[in-house]
């Protein structure tokens, strides 16, 4: 709890008689004893939207980023650049950090992975681990809670922390470059890192290369004095650059022999050296590891055989980790055909598009481009977006993903490989704010099933 003298000291101001019980920043979670954080925007339709949802809110005390008339009873402006401070010292009354130790994975590509990799090999030295990131927040090998984001909200990730991370030894966090940008991991000292990849993504928000890169280094001001970042030996050039950002870049130790199918992929044989030093970092050298045991994260190079064939299942949504993917089937499946079924993702940086066709266009024998989510696009458009990148290959453009799927499961023939991706996990498709039941995994578990001999 709360009372207005402490709060009142960090906000800098006298409040009369209250008690704070809770924090928060969606309006409609807050009660009448609770402190709401809410950032109105600066035009006159956020305004008129936030008047609108307080007459349905309640509130002990408001704290907003701007003025507006008339002002709100029990409220305090304080500009949106001071709330990460402010906020931190009200959650450590609230919602002190447990006494573990932190992790932070960026990077365009291999965040999910690495932090489900990170939280496996450390139960597998004895440690107890949280991970927070695209699958939720996990334990190891079971999903406590399902929040919806890469990186939640400093106020959330608090939460997370201080309700699932008392009996624990650790906690590795995706560190998305918006949540970096954002602060979002404020007052969290890092006790490892790493970097794993950098290519294009996210320039809807950043605008360019330099500022996306910008965003993800800030990652550097998070580390421990003395603790490490750790980028995969594939990745030199990355690594050059970013030690000229800060000494304290590792390349991670490769690891040598024979790993299960699932790191056969360059990229994942990638995430899992980083893993394995962020463990050694956090925690120093452990016995040996028995790669066997490690369980494939959800929708991360998802594999079946079926027949003659394999399908696969990945979240490769991004140029860079479709070039990977492919890459990596070829590697691993010599001699065999590639189809790939992809598409774009809608309201989000349009330029990507032809892009992916054109990585999908250099590896695969048959192309089909449909939907992903399409949001509040057309997904026609996004589809004619796509295609300007093929110029070799036989494709189709089927609109509806469920139905593509299922064209691309009876065109089937010996010894091909049939890629699906940019769902990977994900168990829906969004289309103007609706979320429709759909998985890729499930349609590919259901058609095996269908077809058994």
């Amino acid at each position: 709890m709360l009372n207005s003298e402490q709060l009142g000291n960090i906000l800098g101001v006298t409040l009369p008689e209250l008690s704070i019980n809770d924090i928060h920043w969606r309006a409609q979670d807050s009660e009448s004893d609770d402190l709401l954080f809410y950032k109105i925007g600066s035009d006159l339709k956020s305004e008129n939207l936030f008047q609108e949802r307080l007459k349905d809110t309640n509130y002990g005390w408001l704290i907003i980023n701007r003025s507006i008339k008339p002002l709100p009873a029990r409220t305090t402006i304080i500009p949106e650049e001071k709330w990460p401070d402010i906020q931190h010292r009200i959650l450590n009354i609230l919602y002190p950090l447990p006494s573990i130790k932190f992790a932070g994975l960026t990077g365009t590509n291999g965040k999910t992975t690495t932090t489900d990799l990170v939280l496996q090999l450390g139960h597998l030295t004895g440690k107890k681990g949280l991970s927070i990131g695209t699958l939720g927040v996990r334990e190891y090998n079971k999903t406590i809670l399902d929040f919806g984001l890469t990186s939640p909200g400093l106020i959330d990730l608090r939460k997370f922390l201080n309700n699932y991370g008392q009996d624990k030894d650790f906690c590795v966090m995706e560190a998305s470059s918006h949540a970096l940008i954002q602060d979002r991991l404020y007052g969290i000292d890092l006790d490892a890192a790493g970097w794993l990849s950098f290519s294009q993504d996210h320039l809807d928000f950043h605008q360019t290369m330099d500022a996306y890169y910008s965003a993800k280094a800030l990652i550097f001001k998070k580390l421990k004095p003395h603790c490490h970042l750790f980028v995969p030996a594939e990745q030199h050039e990355l690594f050059l650059k970013l030690q000229k950002t800060s000494l304290l870049t590792k390349e991670a130790p490769v690891i040598e022999g024979e790993l299960p199918l699932f790191f056969s992929t360059v990229f994942n044989r990638n995430n899992l050296e980083v893993a394995q030093a962020i463990i050694h970092e956090m925690f120093g050298n452990q016995k040996a590891t028995d790669y066997r045991k490690i369980i494939p994260p959800d929708g991360r190079f998802y594999i079946q055989p079926f027949k003659s064939n394999f399908i696969v299942v990945d979240f490769a949504h991004t140029p860079d980790a479709l070039d990977n993917i492919c890459q990596g089937i070829r590697t691993t499946f010599p001699g065999f055909k590639l189809k790939v079924l992809f598409g774009c993702g809608g309201d989000r940086d349009r330029t990507k598009r032809p892009v992916m066709g054109q990585v999908v266009d250099k590896w695969a024998d048959e192309i089909y481009v449909t939907s992903d989510n399409p949001r509040s696009e057309n997904p026609e458009q996004i589809i004619s977006d796509i295609i300007v990148g093929l110029r070799d290959k036989k494709f189709q453009t089927i609109t509806e993903r469920p139905k593509a799927v299922k064209v691309a499961f009876s065109e089937l023939k010996e010894k091909e490989v049939l890629l699906l991706a940019g769902k990977g996990h994900e168990d829906y498709i969004l289309i103007n704010g609706i979320k429709h039941p759909y998985s890729d995994i499930r349609e590919v578990d259901e058609f095996i099933a269908r077809n058994k001999e």
